[in-house]
């Protein structure tokens, strides 16, 4: 019937041993703060060590009861352990010296230091087997913990590739890396959170201190699925609400690899998964919108000057040589104005020239801008004569002819552009000329419309 009481003391260790750490630190405090007093303070810094010493001991015996009864292995908590012991031993010890000695005792604060340094590796230690070896570091960059010794895991999100993911292994290729990103920080043959390892095929299949977490082909049936899908405040939700939460499309691809036999060694495209499943984890290669080109910056008072000339100039983003100009706040900006942008042509990529007092032949100026990438000639009176011309600037990808003059015939001068995504003539000639579908590029019109709703002729 009091078989419990020794189990019960001691999962009271994570609390206890809280004590002597507090207990002993003040004493060394006082040692160094009132050392030149030592005579007056001695009886409250034989007390703290004193106290220290008899909570270590209980400590210790709790933590040796938590090894016995809760499946620690001795070489995970042997240092620990004798650690714990030895503070015990050296606080008493310190307090005996200091309660005979009959004046300062000698190199007292060495020993207190020393006391410090035991208390120290004696916590690292408690800490490695409740919270793992990289309790500390994993937060650390790479290199810094590369730097201090420790192992370099870093675990990226999933990826899969586009063009084969029929042959990647199901589980090595797709659910360990899942389970290493959002379980395997507690679930680690370190930290073995509920006795179950979940950075390998074995340690899955043997399960933790409930039992097996995967039942073959019944997803329902393993906990492996199911606690990732209780509620988030259900107290056996994994991962717990405070960690890292896995994607609904990773879970997905969880239970639809226990429902096709948990296989290690089975391949995606065996396991009559669809492309759609699998499609929001192949790797985007994302294309810079900008030219990757080196380019020399603009010196800052050429981009003074461009502004006193009434231009708007600045750096597309920080650290970066391609420039942003706008003519926003000057309307009065002719073809004639051109020369004053051509010691930045080779920095400008995005150019506005909406409202000005431009012509067609602007656009012979315009196609010697190499990185130009967005071209804005919103409400001028260009008629698109010369749209040819921008077959040169080989980079632009979004041009603005809304309000203007131009045609869809002179759009077709446009065919074939090597880089141009989107044209934009709101409000033009072209935007009333029907089929749009005809070209290289995407044609907004601007004339969209909304189906009627019922209750757009409610009358309220």
């Amino acid at each position: 019937m009091i078989d419990f009481i020794l189990p019960l003391f001691g999962r009271f260790h994570p609390i206890l041993v809280h004590l002597p750490i507090g207990f002993l630190v003040f004493g060394v405090i006082l040692i160094f703060w009132f050392g030149k007093k030592y005579s007056i303070y001695s009886p409250i810094i034989q007390l703290a060590f004193l106290l220290g010493g008899i909570s270590a001991g209980l400590a210790s015996i709790s933590g040796f009861l938590q090894y016995q009864n809760e499946g620690y292995g001795w070489e995970t908590v042997k240092f620990h352990l004798i650690l714990g012991i030895l503070t015990t031993i050296f606080s008493f010890g310190l307090w005996y010296h200091l309660k005979r000695a009959a004046s300062t005792p000698a190199q007292l604060k060495i020993k207190g230091a020393g006391l410090i340094m035991i208390i120290t590796i004696t916590g690292h230690l408690g800490g490695n087997i409740t919270h793992g070896d990289d309790y500390f570091t994993e937060v650390l960059p790479p290199e810094l913990q590369a730097l201090l010794g420790g192992e370099v895991s870093i675990n990226e999100p999933l990826e899969l590739p586009a063009d084969n993911w029929e042959e990647v292994a199901f589980y090595t290729g797709a659910v360990q890396p899942i389970l290493d990103q959002n379980c395997k920080s507690c679930h680690n043959p370190k930290k073995l959170k509920g006795e179950l390892d979940l950075s390998s095929f074995k340690g899955i299949q043997k399960g933790g201190e409930d039992g097996s977490v995967l039942t073959s082909k019944d997803a329902e049936e393993s906990s492996l699925f199911t606690r990732m899908i209780l509620p988030e405040d259900h107290d056996d939700h994994m991962p717990p609400k405070d960690k890292r939460q896995p994607r609904k499309e990773e879970i997905e691809l969880i239970k639809a690899w226990i429902e096709s036999g948990a296989s290690e060694s089975r391949k995606l495209g065996e396991s009559n998964i669809s492309e759609d499943m699998v499609e929001p984890f192949f790797k985007k290669i994302e294309k810079p919108f900008y030219p990757e080109v080196e380019v020399g910056k603009v010196p800052q008072d050429s981009i003074s000057k461009l502004k006193d000339r009434g231009f708007f100039a600045e750096v597309i983003k920080e650290g970066s040589s391609f420039l942003n100009i706008s003519c926003i706040n000057f309307p009065a900006f002719t073809n004639s104005n051109w020369n004053l942008l051509t010691s930045a042509q080779e920095q400008i990529v995005y150019l506005d020239l909406t409202g000005t007092a431009i012509t067609d032949a602007i656009f012979e100026s315009i196609s010697t801008l190499p990185n130009l990438t967005v071209l804005k000639l919103n409400k001028t009176s260009i008629d698109g004569s010369q749209l040819d011309k921008l077959s040169s600037n080989k980079n632009l990808k979004l041009l603005y002819l809304n309000e203007t003059k131009v045609a869809m015939d002179k759009l077709d001068k446009l065919q074939g552009h090597p880089a141009l995504e989107k044209v934009f003539v709101y409000n033009t000639p072209a935007a009333g000329s029907g089929e749009t579908s005809q070209f290289s590029f995407h044609l907004e019109t601007g004339n969209l419309s909304l189906p009627p709703l019922p209750t757009d002729t409610i009358v309220y």
